[in-house]
C-alpha cells in the first residue's frame, strides 16, 4: 500500500468519525434542567371585538435554541377542559399533548384557538389561561388572553383631542388607558370601566377629565374580575394617576374600587386652573391609598373614602385641601395606617425630605375614624407652612397639645357607629354620635350644594344634619 493510499484511508476514517460523532450529537437528547425554550411571544392576545360567536386562531412558535434535540414532556392548557382555548399540535386538537420533540436549532408551531360567545352576560369580561411547557423537570408558560364579552376594549390606548367615551357598552382596559397632552376627556353617566390586573387610567400633563356620573347612573372604575370571589379583593388593578400638570379634573358620582391606589394626584389643580373636584364619590377597598395627594389642590364634598391598606387620604408635600361632609374611615383588615395623614413634606428615593407649603387643609362636618384609637397622623417639617383646621368633625385622635387649637367644636374619640363598615356599609347606626352633630352654616356655605347627602337624602328636612357623607334615615 502506497503512502498516498494510506493517507486517503486515514482521511476517510477521520471524516467518518466526525460525521458519526456529529450525527450522535444531533440525536443526543438535551437533559439540562436549566435549559429554556424560546417563544415568539410571552402573551397571545385575542383582541378582536366579537359581535357574534367568536372563533379565532393565533400562532405560537416554540424554539429549540440548543444544539441537541429536546423533548417537551408535556404541553398543556392550565385550565384543562374548562378552558375556552384549544391547542393544535402536529395536527392534533387537544388541551394536553405529550412528548413534543424539536430538533436542534429548530422550531415547532402551536396553533391556539378560542371560541367565545361574547353576548353571554355571565361570561367574564376577559378570559385568560396559559400554555404550560414541562421540559427536563422545569416549567415555562405563555399567557393567553381573550375578550369574553361584547365591549369596547382598550389595549394600551392613547386618547387625543376631544373624546367622549361611548356608554352603550362597558369598557375593558388591558394595559393603560391614557388621556394624552391636551386631550379633553368626558365620561358620561352610567359608563363602566373595567381594568385588568396591572392596568391603569392615566391623565397626562395638559390633559383634562370630566367624569359626570349621577345618583342613578354612577361612573364605575373597578376590576374586570366580576365573579363573587373577587368583589372584595383589593389591588386587582393599578388605579387612576393624575400626572403633574393635568388640569380641570372633576369626578361626580364616581365609584372607584379594588385598586392599588384609588387616585394618585400629583400637583393636580395646584399650579393653576380649577382644583381637583370630587363630589358624591365613593373610593373603597384599596390595597394602598384611597387618595394620595402630593402638593395638590382638592375640593371634596359628600365623598366616602374608606378601607385601605394605607391611608384613606394621604396629603404629602403640602398643597391646599377642602373636605366637607366626607366620611374618611379605615377598617381595612390588618391595616396599620391612619385614615388620614397630613404632611408638609415628602420623601425622595433616598428618604430626603422635600418640603412643600401646606397653605390649607380644611375638614368641615367630616367623620375621621377607623379600627385604631388614632386615625389622624401629622408630619410637620418645622419652618415650612403647616396650616390645617378641623371644624365640627368627629375624629378618632390621640390629642397632641400643640394641635388642639386646630380642632373647633369637634367630637374627639366618640364612636361613629356605622352599620357595617367591614362590608362597606357606612350608613350611621342608631346610637352614632355623628347624628344631628353637623353645622348647618358649613352646609349652607358650601359649593357645590351639599344640602342632600351622597344618596340624595335631604340634610335639612327634617334636620338637624348629620356628620359625614350619609344622613341617618329613621325607619317609620
Amino acid at each position: 500500500m502506497t503512502i498516498k493510499q494510506s493517507a486517503r484511508i486515514i482521511l476517510f476514517i477521520l471524516i467518518s468519525t466526525v460525521l458519526a460523532y456529529t450525527g450522535c450529537r444531533k440525536d443526543e437528547l438535551n437533559t439540562d434542567p436549566g435549559f429554556r425554550l424560546g417563544f415568539s411571544s410571552d402573551t397571545i392576545l385575542f383582541d378582536t371585538v366579537f359581535t357574534t360567536i367568536g372563533s379565532i386562531t393565533r400562532q405560537l412558535v416554540v424554539r429549540n435554541t440548543g444544539s441537541s434535540k429536546i423533548n417537551i414532556s408535556k404541553v398543556a392548557l392550565a385550565r384543562g377542559t374548562a378552558s375556552p382555548f384549544r391547542l393544535n399540535i402536529d395536527g392534533t386538537a387537544t388541551e394536553l399533548y405529550r412528548d413534543l420533540e424539536i430538533g436542534p436549532k429548530d422550531s415547532a408551531y402551536i396553533f391556539v384557538k378560542v371560541t367565545i360567545d361574547p353576548n353571554k352576560a355571565n361570561n367574564p369580561l376577559v378570559e385568560s389561561d396559559s400554555i404550560t411547557f414541562e421540559i427536563n423537570g422545569n416549567m415555562q408558560d405563555v399567557k393567553l388572553v381573550a375578550w369574553g364579552q361584547d365591549a369596547y376594549f382598550h389595549h394600551n390606548v392613547i386618547l387625543t383631542g376631544d373624546v367622549i367615551l361611548p356608554v352603550d357598552k362597558p369598557h375593558v382596559i388591558y394595559g393603560t388607558l391614557t388621556a394624552d397632552k391636551n386631550c379633553k376627556l368626558t365620561i358620561l353617566p352610567g359608563t363602566k370601566l373595567y381594568f385588568h390586573k396591572g392596568s391603569s387610567f392615566e391623565i397626562r400633563s395638559g390633559a383634562s377629565l370630566n367624569v359626570t356620573g349621577t345618583l342613578e347612573l354612577p361612573v364605575i372604575f373597578t376590576s374586570d374580575r366580576l365573579d363573587d370571589d373577587y368583589l372584595t379583593i383589593p389591588g386587582l388593578w393599578d388605579g387612576i394617576w393624575l400626572e403633574n400638570g393635568s388640569k380641570n379634573i372633576s369626578f361626580t358620582y364616581a365609584e372607584i374600587t379594588n385598586a392599588i391606589v384609588g387616585i394618585q394626584a400629583d400637583s393636580s389643580g395646584y399650579a393653576g386652573g380649577e382644583p381637583l373636584r370630587l363630589h358624591n364619590c365613593l373610593i373603597n377597598n384599596m390595597k394602598n391609598y384611597g387618595i394620595r395627594a402630593t402638593k395638590a389642590n382638592i375640593v371634596s364634598t359628600n365623598c366616602q373614602v374608606t378601607n385601605c391598606g394605607g391611608n384613606a387620604v394621604s396629603i404629602e408635600q403640602g398643597g391646599n385641601y377642602d373636605f366637607r361632609n366626607c366620611t374618611l374611615a379605615n377598617y381595612f383588615n390588618g391595616k396599620g395606617y391612619a385614615a388620614l395623614s397630613i404632611s408638609n413634606y415628602s420623601l425622595d428615593s433616598s428618604y430626603k425630605q422635600i418640603p412643600g407649603e401646606l397653605t390649607g387643609a380644611y375638614f368641615g362636618n367630616c367623620i375621621l375614624t377607623g379600627s385604631m384609637a388614632n386615625e389622624i397622623d401629622f408630619y410637620e417639617l418645622p419652618g415650612t407652612t403647616f396650616n390645617f383646621q378641623f371644624d365640627q368633625c368627629l375624629a378618632s385622635w390621640d390629642k397632641e397639645t400643640k394641635y388642639e387649637a386646630n380642632f373647633i367644636n369637634c367630637l374627639i374619640n366618640k364612636e361613629a357607629k356605622f352599620k357595617d363598615p367591614y362590608l362597606n356599609n357606612f350608613q350611621l347606626d342608631t346610637l352614632s354620635f355623628a347624628i344631628n352633630a353637623a353645622s348647618i352654616d358649613i352646609i349652607n356655605s358650601t359649593i357645590p350644594d351639599i344640602k342632600f347627602d351622597r344618596k340624595g337624602i335631604s340634610r335639612l328636612n327634617p334636620g338637624p344634619p348629620d356628620l359625614g357623607a350619609y344622613e341617618r334615615v329613621e325607619k317609620k
